[in-house]
């Protein structure tokens, strides 16, 4: 059954500059009123064209229609290379996704869309999380890359206390051990893609580390955006798509690595920058830096110990306990079974091991009896 569609309408976004390190807009949407903000340690485009990103993939969601105004009344303008990425981008997700549609976006053309402009002496940015992603792109690119680009207000929020400031703290200090500049933006755009229903990793999270590069093209001419899930997948930072998001001003880069995660934490398990700061625990803790009990914990120490590495940020010596309790899904069975295979070769210890098959054997139950429970319920749903 195909739900239907709330009646849309326009959405207008009229953006609004606070300052040379920071940027807004305000958007009705028609479902509510909302603002978003941005700011950064550096200057930053505090025009339109950093905010087309971000509110192009809200309006997919929720309009018929995107209208982009530079203050009251007064259009905005983008590129013409900006506007035809963003229909491009539009039509793709449309194809990969059935709850939005690519929409017409009402802009003026700005002036600056026959040539590229030159890097003039900017750099090149690489958004830097911490986590496994962004430190193998870094080592990858570490030779161009001169700023690390570090976000509050995707996975890490500045009200996440102890644990944010921690973050911030340990990118700082591997940016000054990598010789690069870090930049730390802040962005609240998560707080109106989520009350829109937007879906975050599915699709919006894309769009929204387009817009903080955007943002950045005073300071950086190109932008590097590590790669995660692999290229068979439909997500909402794909190399198909983030390079879309580019302006005349900055080219928008996805590391196209389809390495399989275990391979790209052995090939930084012997880097040491990368074992003193990993960061790859998004769950919601006050005080830890990796909580050493989620299934990203788990597996990263346990691909780590694999390796041979070893971590001051996430210990690879991991209980039988600690692996029995770890939440484990389905889908991320594979990965378990190849740890557990690795290490079995490499004559770990059994109590390990025999954990290791228990998390597995226990998340194949779970996945029978869920499937038990859907039969039943499509069963009744055509029965009623």
């Amino acid at each position: 059954m195909i739900p239907l569609r709330r009646p849309r309408r326009p959405m207008i976004a009229t953006v609004e500059q606070r300052d040379a390190h920071g940027t807004a807009v305000r958007l009705d949407t028609g479902r509510g009123h909302f603002t978003a903000e941005t700011s950064a340690s550096v200057p930053i485009d505090t025009g339109v064209a950093p905010w087309v990103p971000a509110t192009y993939a809200l309006a997919m969601r929720v309009a018929d229609s995107l209208e982009l105004r530079a203050g009251t009344g007064v259009t905005g303008h983008v590129d013409r290379e900006q506007r035809a990425g963003a229909a491009a981008a539009g039509a793709m997700f449309a194809s990969w996704f059935p709850e939005v549609d690519a929409v017409p976006m009402e802009a003026g053309l700005a002036g600056n869309d026959i040539v590229r402009v030159p890097r003039d002496g900017r750099g090149v940015g690489c958004f830097f999380s911490l986590g496994v992603d962004s430190f193998h792109a870094v080592r990858k690119h570490r030779d161009e890359i001169t700023h690390l680009i570090f976000v509050l207000g995707m996975d890490l929020d500045e009200h996440d206390g102890s644990a944010a400031a921690l973050a911030t703290e340990r990118a700082r200090a591997a940016a000054t051990e990598l010789g690069k500049e870090l930049i730390v933006v802040r962005t609240t755009v998560r707080r109106v893609s989520d009350p829109l229903r937007v879906p975050w990793p599915r699709l919006y999270f894309g769009p929204a580390l387009a817009h903080v590069a955007l943002c950045l093209a005073p300071t950086l001419s190109a932008v590097i955006v590590p790669s995660s899930p692999p290229i068979t997948s439909r997500h909402g930072s794909h190399p198909y798509v983030d390079p879309l998001w580019s302006s005349s001003r900055v080219r928008i880069v996805h590391d196209d690595d389809d390495a399989w995660r275990p391979t790209k934490i052995a090939e930084i398990a012997d880097w040491a920058p990368a074992m003193r700061f990993l960061r790859v625990c998004y769950q919601e803790q006050a005080e830890t830096y990796n909580c050493e009990r989620c299934f990203k914990c788990v597996s990263t120490a346990l691909c780590i110990r694999v390796a041979g590495g070893s971590s001051a940020a996430l210990s690879p010596d991991v209980s039988p306990e600690t692996i029995r309790a770890m939440p484990l899904a389905p889908e991320h069975t594979d990965r378990v079974e190849w740890i557990r295979d690795r290490l079995r070769e490499q004559g770990d210890d059994p109590s390990v091991l025999a954990a290791l098959d228990d998390a597995i054997a226990g998340a194949h139950r779970r996945s029978r009896l869920q499937g038990i429970a859907d039969r039943v319920n499509e069963e009744i749903y055509l029965r009623l």
